[in-house]
């Protein structure tokens, strides 16, 4: 058992048998207040929405029974780990650039306490959704200040309904440890489980997930690896941004991989200008639109009605296109062909191992 491990199993006995105020935690166990909303809601529809359905938002999708991937039973077997970034600073060295840099990662999961289905980086936060035994799933997230960890929302780890008030905000006394539980959004649901705590000095961590105890919380907290590092490996690579753009964000889910694969980048210009950059594989896509009204490059395009999102035609079981237009002003259908243009697909989109 490594340092890590025993800190943490030494403060989850110590808090195991702590009173729990419900009333209170129904407030704090999702973001507090409009304006951390607007700020971190991904543009998607919903994960990663990437909210994210990995999240770490991406409008969520049924499968071929009906289930939507977040209630899938048995989701597909987590085999995939994004690959390792060797040369880059790890959490443990550099807590500080943690959720500063949206292609890394800088910490890791014990591959024999849980499995990946989705991973997430950039704006403050880095976050895994991961697979325990048994195919519970559950989120962990890694920030530098409460505000960033608890500012990431992830689809089916919300419970109740939060008030607008800043007043509630989760600050960093709640981070101690202590394993919280949440009651059902509705009837005949499952409690949410939630424990913060801080693994090093200056990180915070969140572990969330919705079951019947808080084993798999327990299990994902001890997997946490802060001595290594990964990319935010994705089937999409952006080669042409617009000017004076960034790289701001990356969120893949994996959940029901190889069926479906869903990517969203964001990208940002200042503080308020946003484009998002939506990537969706699913099986069952077939017969989408052939005919454009525009042309990116050589390939042909599609404006949508509402004006503010641009989809690049042609694609084989998946749609690629930029949300560019209100709410995320700034941007132009100028600045989306830009992106599409630039836009360079894996050979294969359900292997990772084969992203660049």
């Amino acid at each position: 058992m490594t340092e890590l491990d025993q800190r943490i199993s030494e403060t989850l006995r110590e808090r195991a048998e702590g009173l729990v105020d419900i009333d209170r935690l129904t407030v704090r166990a999702v973001v507090g207040g409009r304006a951390r909303r607007r700020r971190r809601r991904v543009g998607v529809g919903v994960a990663l929405g990437l909210v994210v359905v990995l999240g770490l938002g991406v409008p969520t999708v049924a499968d071929h029974s009906g289930r939507l991937p977040w209630t899938s039973a048995e989701p597909s077997p987590a085999t995939v780990v994004p690959p390792r970034a060797p040369t880059a600073a790890t959490a443990a060295l550099r807590p500080d650039l943690v959720g500063t840099d949206p292609t890394l990662l800088h910490f890791g999961i014990d591959p024999a306490r849980a499995g990946y289905l989705g991973w997430e980086a950039g704006q403050g936060v880095e976050s895994v959704r991961l697979a325990v035994s048994g195919g519970r799933q559950v989120v962990l997230d890694l920030g530098r200040t409460p505000a960033d960890v608890e500012q990431a929302l992830h689809e089916g780890m919300s419970y109740g309904t939060v008030p607008d008030a800043e007043s509630e905000l989760v600050t960093a006394a709640d981070f101690d440890g202590t394993v919280r539980t949440v009651a059902p959004a509705g009837p005949g649901g499952e409690p949410g489980w939630i424990l913060r705590w801080q693994p090093v000095a200056g990180l915070y961590a969140r572990v969330t997930t919705v079951g019947p105890n808080d084993r798999d919380l327990r299990t994902v907290a001890q997997a946490l690896r802060l001595d290594e590092a990964y990319r935010c490996a994705t089937p999409l690579r952006l080669t042409a941004l617009p000017p004076d753009a960034r790289l701001a964000r990356c969120a893949v889910n994996l959940v029901d991989l190889p069926d479906s694969v869903d990517v969203l980048l964001t990208v940002l210009r200042g503080e308020d200008q946003r484009l998002d950059v939506r990537l969706e594989y699913h099986a069952e896509f077939v017969g989408r639109r052939t005919e454009g009204n525009r042309t990116i490059g050589d390939r042909a395009g599609y404006l949508h009605p509402r004006g503010d999102e641009l989809e690049l035609l042609g694609l084989t079981g998946a749609r690629l296109a930029v949300r560019f237009g209100p709410p995320r002003r700034g941007f132009t259908e100028a600045d989306a062909a830009t992106v599409l243009g630039g836009a360079v697909l894996a050979d294969d989109l359900t292997r990772p191992a084969t992203w660049d």
